[in-house]
């Protein structure tokens, strides 16, 4: 073969050494599909792409359609969206201090009220301790005046405004056996929602001075997807 070094040809069989930089002129030839470059705005089809990397959107997002994804432990946060149950909580923790802790639910129109749930995880201890539920119309109208230290909510109970066996003897008059569920007004009707409507839950502590008790509620409530009916 000639001397490559002085222009010479290549043998294949041969071992180089490349000093320097070469810059191909002519781009490589891809005989079906195309170049994907680093720089250009290119639609990939049916590409497998490992773990990427999206660090942001520009332009305009108009409401992507997923069909049958596989979610793995999702959080779904805020009020918004139709077809899920949505639940929040709330833990009331004893600090020696305080003597209101006030914890509001706020529900969104549209939405049915589906359940209240107040769970006692440890016993309060300091002074008095009491928790109440209610709303803006009534400060007790789920749940009247319960004691967190003893005898109305111990340990293995809970307070569940959807069960009547689950009262407690501290249902409010929102709750009665003949079946109603809230009160009738412009923000609930029989548990439905017709504007924003807010559960508020209270403890109150008389003389505050330990730091044991642990108190969690719960609000669950449903925004259904809307089916229309069929008139014939």
């Amino acid at each position: 073969m000639g001397n490559e070094s002085i222009g010479g040809s290549f043998s294949t069989y041969d071992n180089y050494t490349i000093y320097g930089t070469w810059n191909w002129q002519t781009i490589p030839s891809i005989t079906t599909g195309s170049l994907v470059t680093t720089t250009g705005t290119q639609t990939l089809t049916n590409k497998t792409l490992t773990s990427p990397a999206v660090t942001g959107l520009t332009g305009t997002q108009t409401s992507p359609t997923i069909t049958t994804p596989t979610m793995t432990s999702p959080v779904v946060t805020g009020n918004a969206g139709t077809g899920l149950i949505f639940c929040k909580q709330c833990l009331f923790t004893e600090d020696a201090t305080s003597t209101i802790h006030t914890a509001t639910f706020t529900i969104p129109a549209g939405s049915v009220l589906l359940d209240i749930i107040v769970v006692p995880q440890v016993l309060w201890t300091g002074g008095t301790a009491a928790f109440t539920c209610g709303d803006a119309a009534s400060a007790n109208g789920w749940f009247t005046t319960t004691n967190l230290k003893a005898t109305d909510l111990v340990l293995g109970e809970r307070l569940q405004a959807s069960n009547a066996n689950n009262w407690g003897g501290v249902n409010g008059t929102y709750l009665t056996t003949a079946g109603l569920f809230g009160h009738t007004a412009t923000t609930m009707i029989g548990g439905f929602c017709p504007t924003a409507y807010s559960v508020i839950g209270v403890v109150t502590v008389g003389t505050p001075a330990t730091t044991a008790g642990r108190t969690r509620m719960y609000v669950l409530w449903a925004l259904g997807e809307a089916v229309t009916p069929v008139l014939t």
